[in-house]
């Protein structure tokens, strides 16, 4: 009997925060087993406006975070939509 090729993984959802609905409470940095997400400063006034970031290679899609969210901020998605991680605003 031949052997036949197996199909590719899809591999496991992944974790995007809106970052309209975010209000940064960090109820998801607390409960995340691989501590993938981070909670960084909004961009135009860095005391207001903070949300989470979610480190996407490391997010295991678990589901945790996304149902804990009590702002419904957070939604699993297939690994193929999750955003690249965004590049970090740094000032001299």
């Amino acid at each position: 009997m031949a052997a036949t090729a197996a199909a590719p993984r899809k591999g496991r959802p992944k974790a995007v925060i809106n970052p309209d609905s975010c209000t940064g409470c960090e109820v998801c940095v607390a409960i995340c087993p691989v501590d993938c997400i981070d909670k960084t400063p909004g961009p135009e006034y860095r005391t207001l406006n903070p949300t989470c970031v979610i480190d996407q290679p490391r997010c295991i899609g678990c589901f945790l975070c996304e149902k804990i969210c009590p702002w419904d901020a957070i939604t699993m998605v297939p690994p193929q939509e999750a955003p690249a991680m965004p590049t970090p605003v740094t000032t001299a």
